[in-house]
């Protein structure tokens, strides 16, 4: 009988423990991107601005509901594209579009003053858009954004999933 107990009075510990471990390990899991905001994106382009390499690689994954998902790769040197892949074929980038690092921030800028007007987005009336980023805590580069619009299926997602500064 005291061997039930002791046994009863361990397993009883440990539950609780489980428990607690399983609902750090699901909202670790589960952790949103911080909001995006004016003064976050205009934080984050100044510490870019400042620390940002004039050479650099980087391969950017897109993907969304209303857009075709793609894998970007774009090289800089002297800050200026020298390759641009989408999807392993070599494109020609159009200006604000070419998935560099400044074009990048060039859409977070855009992506901002849509979210004001989320009908323009496809959202009913009532309805808002919801942004989310990471960026590097140093250079300040984009490391991932996030767009939820409610009420319609309008998401995208951005993930610069490589990035190697010049040589």
């Amino acid at each position: 009988m005291l061997r039930t107990q002791i046994l009863s009075r361990n397993v009883v510990c440990v539950k609780p423990m489980l428990l607690g471990v399983s609902i750090l390990l699901f909202s670790a899991a589960c952790a949103r991107l911080p909001a995006l905001t004016p003064d976050i994106l205009r934080a984050a382009e100044q510490k870019w601005t400042a620390h940002k390499p004039a050479s650099y690689r980087l391969v950017v994954e897109m993907s969304g509901d209303r857009v075709e998902t793609g894998r970007f790769e774009v090289e800089v040197m002297a800050g200026q594209v020298v390759s641009f892949r989408r999807n392993g074929l070599i494109i020609s980038p159009n200006p604000g579009q070419d998935y560099t690092m400044d074009g990048l921030f060039h859409m977070l800028t855009q992506e901002l003053g849509l979210a004001e007007k989320p009908t323009m987005l496809g959202a009913p009336p009532g309805y808002s858009v919801y942004l989310n980023a990471e960026f590097d805590e140093d250079s300040g580069r984009l490391i991932r954004y996030r767009r939820i619009v409610g009420g319609v299926s309008n998401s995208i997602d951005v993930h610069v999933t490589e990035w190697q500064p010049g040589r």
